[in-house]
Protein backbone atom coordinates (compact mmCIF):
# COMPACT_ATOMS: atom_id res chain seq x y z
CA UNK A 1 0.00 0.00 0.00
CA UNK A 2 2.56 2.54 1.12
CA UNK A 3 4.35 1.74 -2.40
CA UNK A 4 1.38 2.33 -4.28
CA UNK A 5 0.95 5.89 -2.49
CA UNK A 6 4.96 6.44 -3.20
CA UNK A 7 3.97 5.77 -7.22
CA UNK A 8 1.14 7.61 -7.26
CA UNK A 9 2.52 10.97 -5.37
CA UNK A 10 5.36 10.35 -8.31
CA UNK A 11 2.99 10.08 -11.27
CA UNK A 12 0.95 13.52 -9.83
CA UNK A 13 4.91 15.51 -10.04
CA UNK A 14 5.36 14.32 -13.15
CA UNK A 15 2.58 15.69 -14.35
CA UNK A 16 2.71 18.89 -12.72
CA UNK A 17 5.73 19.26 -13.86
CA UNK A 18 4.66 20.84 -17.16
CA UNK A 19 2.49 22.96 -15.34
CA UNK A 20 4.87 24.30 -12.86
CA UNK A 21 7.33 25.07 -15.33
CA UNK A 22 4.90 27.11 -16.90
CA UNK A 23 4.26 29.38 -14.38
CA UNK A 24 7.69 29.87 -13.33
CA UNK A 25 8.61 31.06 -16.82
CA UNK A 26 5.76 33.22 -16.80
CA UNK A 27 6.68 34.77 -13.46
CA UNK A 28 10.51 34.87 -14.30
CA UNK A 29 10.62 36.02 -17.91
CA UNK A 30 6.95 38.60 -18.04
CA UNK A 31 9.39 41.28 -20.03
CA UNK A 32 9.47 39.01 -22.83
CA UNK A 33 6.24 38.52 -23.92
CA UNK A 34 3.58 41.33 -21.76
CA UNK A 35 2.19 43.99 -23.64
CA UNK A 36 3.69 48.20 -23.01
CA UNK A 37 0.93 48.45 -20.07
CA UNK A 38 2.70 45.85 -17.63
CA UNK A 39 5.85 47.93 -18.48
CA UNK A 40 4.56 51.14 -17.70
CA UNK A 41 3.40 49.69 -14.59
CA UNK A 42 6.23 47.81 -13.55
CA UNK A 43 8.77 50.87 -14.00
CA UNK A 44 6.52 52.72 -11.48
CA UNK A 45 6.51 50.30 -9.27
CA UNK A 46 10.20 49.37 -10.07
CA UNK A 47 10.66 53.04 -9.17
CA UNK A 48 8.83 53.23 -5.87
CA UNK A 49 10.07 50.37 -4.25
CA UNK A 50 14.12 50.92 -4.68
CA UNK A 51 16.03 53.39 -2.74
CA UNK A 52 16.57 56.19 -5.15
CA UNK A 53 20.09 57.68 -4.46
CA UNK A 54 19.66 60.49 -6.65
CA UNK A 55 18.14 63.40 -4.18
CA UNK A 56 17.34 65.41 -6.71
CA UNK A 57 14.72 63.12 -7.76
CA UNK A 58 13.00 62.84 -4.81
CA UNK A 59 12.20 66.25 -4.08
CA UNK A 60 8.77 66.14 -6.37
CA UNK A 61 6.82 62.96 -7.58
CA UNK A 62 3.45 63.99 -9.90
CA UNK A 63 1.01 61.33 -8.69
CA UNK A 64 -2.16 60.10 -10.73
CA UNK A 65 -3.21 58.46 -13.40
CA UNK A 66 -2.26 58.64 -17.36
CA UNK A 67 -3.20 61.90 -18.03
CA UNK A 68 -0.93 62.65 -15.06
CA UNK A 69 1.51 60.74 -16.70
CA UNK A 70 1.41 62.48 -20.52
CA UNK A 71 0.74 65.88 -19.14
CA UNK A 72 3.72 66.93 -17.28
CA UNK A 73 7.43 66.78 -18.69
CA UNK A 74 9.57 66.50 -15.59
CA UNK A 75 12.77 67.82 -17.05
CA UNK A 76 11.02 70.82 -18.40
CA UNK A 77 9.06 71.69 -15.16
CA UNK A 78 12.60 71.12 -12.51
CA UNK A 79 14.92 69.14 -12.31
CA UNK A 80 13.68 67.46 -8.98
CA UNK A 81 10.79 65.07 -10.37
CA UNK A 82 9.62 62.33 -10.93
CA UNK A 83 6.31 60.91 -12.41
CA UNK A 84 5.04 57.77 -11.02
CA UNK A 85 1.48 58.10 -12.61
CA UNK A 86 -0.06 55.15 -14.01
CA UNK A 87 -2.61 55.00 -16.54
CA UNK A 88 -5.44 53.84 -15.40
CA UNK A 89 -5.20 53.80 -11.81
CA UNK A 90 -7.08 55.50 -9.23
CA UNK A 91 -6.20 56.46 -5.96
CA UNK A 92 -6.23 52.81 -4.69
CA UNK A 93 -2.94 52.19 -6.67
CA UNK A 94 -1.69 55.72 -5.77
CA UNK A 95 -2.16 55.36 -2.40
CA UNK A 96 -0.12 52.68 -2.75
CA UNK A 97 2.63 53.55 -4.41
CA UNK A 98 3.12 56.63 -2.09
CA UNK A 99 2.81 54.35 0.75
CA UNK A 100 5.81 52.38 -0.53
CA UNK A 101 8.14 55.22 -1.80
CA UNK A 102 7.84 56.44 1.75
CA UNK A 103 8.99 53.41 3.14
CA UNK A 104 11.82 53.03 1.48
CA UNK A 105 12.85 56.53 0.62
CA UNK A 106 10.87 58.58 3.20
CA UNK A 107 8.58 61.56 2.51
CA UNK A 108 9.01 63.55 -0.82
CA UNK A 109 8.83 67.35 0.02
CA UNK A 110 6.00 67.84 -2.49
CA UNK A 111 3.49 65.83 -4.49
CA UNK A 112 1.71 67.09 -7.37
CA UNK A 113 -1.74 65.46 -7.48
CA UNK A 114 -3.75 64.76 -10.77
CA UNK A 115 -6.64 62.59 -11.71
CA UNK A 116 -9.42 62.77 -14.82
CA UNK A 117 -12.84 63.01 -13.09
CA UNK A 118 -13.39 59.92 -15.05
CA UNK A 119 -11.41 57.75 -12.82
CA UNK A 120 -13.53 58.91 -9.48
CA UNK A 121 -16.71 57.50 -11.25
CA UNK A 122 -15.14 54.14 -12.88
CA UNK A 123 -12.77 51.83 -12.50
CA UNK A 124 -12.21 50.19 -15.78
CA UNK A 125 -8.63 49.61 -15.58
CA UNK A 126 -8.79 47.01 -11.83
CA UNK A 127 -8.20 43.92 -14.11
CA UNK A 128 -4.98 45.48 -15.02
CA UNK A 129 -4.28 46.36 -11.31
CA UNK A 130 -4.16 42.58 -10.52
CA UNK A 131 -3.24 40.53 -14.20
CA UNK A 132 -0.01 43.07 -13.73
CA UNK A 133 -0.04 41.95 -9.97
CA UNK A 134 1.00 45.28 -8.81
CA UNK A 135 -0.52 45.19 -5.14
CA UNK A 136 1.15 43.37 -2.93
CA UNK A 137 -0.94 40.21 -1.50
CA UNK A 138 -1.58 42.19 1.82
CA UNK A 139 -2.82 45.44 -0.30
CA UNK A 140 -4.63 43.21 -2.36
CA UNK A 141 -6.78 41.90 0.61
CA UNK A 142 -7.13 45.14 2.16
CA UNK A 143 -8.95 46.70 -0.94
CA UNK A 144 -10.90 43.65 -0.96
CA UNK A 145 -11.65 44.58 2.46
CA UNK A 146 -13.09 47.89 1.49
CA UNK A 147 -14.69 46.76 -1.41
CA UNK A 148 -16.47 44.21 0.49
CA UNK A 149 -17.56 47.06 3.03
CA UNK A 150 -18.89 49.68 0.11
CA UNK A 151 -20.08 46.75 -1.78
CA UNK A 152 -17.99 47.28 -4.82
CA UNK A 153 -18.88 44.88 -7.78
CA UNK A 154 -15.89 45.75 -9.62
CA UNK A 155 -13.39 44.20 -7.15
CA UNK A 156 -15.56 41.67 -5.56
CA UNK A 157 -16.91 40.31 -8.61
CA UNK A 158 -18.51 36.78 -8.96
CA UNK A 159 -14.81 34.47 -9.30
CA UNK A 160 -12.67 36.91 -8.02
CA UNK A 161 -11.17 35.33 -5.36
CA UNK A 162 -10.39 32.18 -8.06
CA UNK A 163 -9.17 35.02 -10.37
CA UNK A 164 -6.35 36.39 -7.48
CA UNK A 165 -5.22 33.20 -6.96
CA UNK A 166 -4.77 32.54 -10.74
CA UNK A 167 -2.77 35.77 -11.22
CA UNK A 168 -0.54 35.45 -7.98
CA UNK A 169 0.24 31.97 -9.67
CA UNK A 170 0.84 32.47 -12.94
CA UNK A 171 -1.74 29.95 -14.32
CA UNK A 172 -1.27 29.30 -18.11
CA UNK A 173 -5.19 29.97 -18.21
CA UNK A 174 -4.36 33.54 -17.29
CA UNK A 175 -1.10 34.00 -18.71
CA UNK A 176 -0.41 31.69 -21.90
CA UNK A 177 -2.57 33.37 -24.79
CA UNK A 178 -0.49 36.52 -23.80
CA UNK A 179 2.98 34.40 -23.95
CA UNK A 180 1.84 33.31 -27.60
CA UNK A 181 0.79 36.34 -28.63
CA UNK A 182 4.34 37.85 -27.14
CA UNK A 183 6.14 35.26 -28.45
CA UNK A 184 6.85 33.90 -25.21
CA UNK A 185 10.57 35.98 -25.48
CA UNK A 186 10.41 37.90 -28.89
CA UNK A 187 8.88 41.61 -27.23
CA UNK A 188 11.96 41.72 -24.26
CA UNK A 189 13.91 43.87 -26.32
CA UNK A 190 11.14 46.26 -27.42
CA UNK A 191 9.93 46.10 -23.93
CA UNK A 192 13.55 47.08 -22.35
CA UNK A 193 13.79 49.93 -24.54
CA UNK A 194 10.29 51.32 -23.36
CA UNK A 195 10.81 50.59 -19.64
CA UNK A 196 14.39 52.43 -20.43
CA UNK A 197 12.64 55.49 -22.56
CA UNK A 198 10.43 56.21 -19.57
CA UNK A 199 12.59 55.87 -16.82
CA UNK A 200 15.25 58.74 -19.30
CA UNK A 201 11.76 60.42 -19.08
CA UNK A 202 11.58 60.33 -15.37
CA UNK A 203 8.40 58.93 -15.78
CA UNK A 204 6.62 60.53 -18.47
CA UNK A 205 5.05 58.64 -21.18
CA UNK A 206 3.14 59.82 -24.53
CA UNK A 207 -0.26 57.82 -24.71
CA UNK A 208 -1.84 59.48 -27.37
CA UNK A 209 0.72 60.75 -30.42
CA UNK A 210 -1.60 62.31 -32.86
CA UNK A 211 -0.97 65.63 -33.76
CA UNK A 212 -4.40 66.55 -32.79
CA UNK A 213 -7.58 64.89 -31.64
CA UNK A 214 -11.22 66.12 -31.51
CA UNK A 215 -12.60 62.96 -30.48
CA UNK A 216 -14.74 62.86 -27.30
CA UNK A 217 -13.00 62.18 -23.71
CA UNK A 218 -14.75 59.63 -20.83
CA UNK A 219 -16.21 62.38 -19.00
CA UNK A 220 -18.14 63.05 -22.46
CA UNK A 221 -20.58 59.83 -21.50
CA UNK A 222 -20.97 60.46 -18.32
CA UNK A 223 -24.35 62.32 -17.24
CA UNK A 224 -23.23 63.43 -13.74
CA UNK A 225 -20.23 63.09 -11.40
CA UNK A 226 -20.78 59.91 -9.24
CA UNK A 227 -18.09 58.61 -7.95
CA UNK A 228 -17.13 55.17 -6.58
CA UNK A 229 -17.13 55.24 -2.73
CA UNK A 230 -13.83 52.84 -2.46
CA UNK A 231 -12.63 55.57 -4.95
CA UNK A 232 -13.40 58.98 -2.57
CA UNK A 233 -12.07 56.43 0.62
CA UNK A 234 -8.82 55.74 -1.18
CA UNK A 235 -8.58 59.18 -1.95
CA UNK A 236 -8.64 60.31 1.25
CA UNK A 237 -6.36 57.67 2.38
CA UNK A 238 -3.83 59.30 -0.41
CA UNK A 239 -4.31 62.49 0.80
CA UNK A 240 -4.25 61.63 4.86
CA UNK A 241 -1.08 59.81 3.98
CA UNK A 242 0.63 62.74 2.58
CA UNK A 243 -0.55 65.57 4.93
CA UNK A 244 0.25 63.04 7.63
CA UNK A 245 4.43 63.07 6.44
CA UNK A 246 4.41 66.88 6.16
CA UNK A 247 4.44 66.32 2.15
CA UNK A 248 3.31 69.92 0.10
CA UNK A 249 0.86 68.46 -1.97
CA UNK A 250 -1.35 70.42 -4.75
CA UNK A 251 -4.03 69.46 -6.72
CA UNK A 252 -3.84 70.13 -10.51
CA UNK A 253 -6.23 69.60 -13.60
CA UNK A 254 -5.19 67.86 -16.58
CA UNK A 255 -6.83 69.70 -19.80
CA UNK A 256 -10.11 68.66 -21.24
CA UNK A 257 -10.12 68.98 -25.69
CA UNK A 258 -11.94 71.59 -27.19
CA UNK A 259 -14.35 69.10 -28.66
CA UNK A 260 -15.21 67.00 -25.29
CA UNK A 261 -15.57 70.31 -23.55
CA UNK A 262 -18.38 71.83 -25.53
CA UNK A 263 -20.75 67.94 -24.91
CA UNK A 264 -19.07 67.42 -21.24
CA UNK A 265 -22.31 67.53 -19.19
CA UNK A 266 -22.39 70.52 -16.29
CA UNK A 267 -23.76 67.88 -13.78
CA UNK A 268 -20.22 66.36 -14.05
CA UNK A 269 -18.43 69.13 -13.60
CA UNK A 270 -20.01 70.99 -11.03
CA UNK A 271 -20.21 67.61 -9.11
CA UNK A 272 -16.28 67.39 -9.30
CA UNK A 273 -15.53 71.16 -8.65
CA UNK A 274 -17.97 70.74 -5.22
CA UNK A 275 -16.52 67.16 -3.85
CA UNK A 276 -13.38 69.32 -4.67
CA UNK A 277 -14.64 72.36 -2.63
CA UNK A 278 -15.40 69.61 0.45
CA UNK A 279 -11.89 68.39 0.17
CA UNK A 280 -10.26 71.63 0.49
CA UNK A 281 -12.45 72.89 3.61
CA UNK A 282 -10.99 68.92 4.96
CA UNK A 283 -7.29 69.98 4.20
CA UNK A 284 -6.93 73.13 4.42
CA UNK A 285 -2.90 73.40 3.45
CA UNK A 286 -3.58 71.01 0.22
CA UNK A 287 -4.12 73.56 -2.67
CA UNK A 288 -6.96 72.26 -5.06
CA UNK A 289 -7.48 73.63 -8.32
CA UNK A 290 -10.88 73.08 -9.48
CA UNK A 291 -11.03 74.29 -12.79
CA UNK A 292 -10.44 72.22 -16.24
CA UNK A 293 -8.08 74.07 -18.60
CA UNK A 294 -9.73 73.34 -21.93
CA UNK A 295 -7.00 73.22 -25.56
CA UNK A 296 -7.51 73.51 -28.58
CA UNK A 297 -8.05 69.88 -30.39
CA UNK A 298 -4.53 70.30 -31.79
CA UNK A 299 -2.69 69.81 -28.45
CA UNK A 300 -4.18 66.08 -28.06
CA UNK A 301 -2.70 63.13 -29.03
CA UNK A 302 -6.11 61.36 -28.67
CA UNK A 303 -9.32 62.48 -27.16
CA UNK A 304 -8.24 61.67 -23.81
CA UNK A 305 -4.63 62.95 -23.29
CA UNK A 306 -2.06 65.42 -24.63
CA UNK A 307 0.40 64.61 -27.21
CA UNK A 308 4.03 65.73 -26.83
CA UNK A 309 3.33 69.57 -27.75
CA UNK A 310 0.14 69.66 -25.49
CA UNK A 311 2.66 68.14 -22.27
CA UNK A 312 4.81 71.02 -22.76
CA UNK A 313 2.09 74.01 -23.34
CA UNK A 314 0.56 72.80 -20.33
CA UNK A 315 4.00 72.15 -18.34
CA UNK A 316 5.03 75.21 -19.32
CA UNK A 317 2.02 77.21 -18.37
CA UNK A 318 2.66 75.49 -14.81
CA UNK A 319 5.75 76.10 -14.70
CA UNK A 320 5.18 80.16 -15.62
CA UNK A 321 2.17 80.01 -13.01
CA UNK A 322 3.93 78.48 -10.21
CA UNK A 323 6.92 80.90 -10.67
CA UNK A 324 4.28 83.94 -10.54
CA UNK A 325 3.14 82.66 -7.15
CA UNK A 326 7.08 82.71 -5.70
CA UNK A 327 6.95 78.95 -5.57
CA UNK A 328 10.32 77.79 -3.88
CA UNK A 329 11.40 74.53 -5.28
Amino acid sequence: MKNDYIKLIKKFILISLPLIAMCLFAYLFPMGYMTTEYVLWTEEKDYVNQWQNDTQILDTLIVGDSRAKSSIIPEELHDSIYNIGIGGSTPIEMYYAVKNFIAVNGAPKRVFIIFAPYHFINMDNWNQTIYNNYLKPAEQAEVVGEAIKTGNKVVCYKGWLTDAVSYRLRLPSKYLAQEYEGRFIKLKEENQKKYDSIRADRGYCEFGTDPGSDAENYEVHCEAFDPLEIVLTYYDKLLSLLTENGVEVRVFQAPFNQSSAEQVAPELLNGYSDYLKGQMKKYPEIIFETEIPVYDNRYFGDGNHLNREGARKYTKELKEKLEEEGFEW
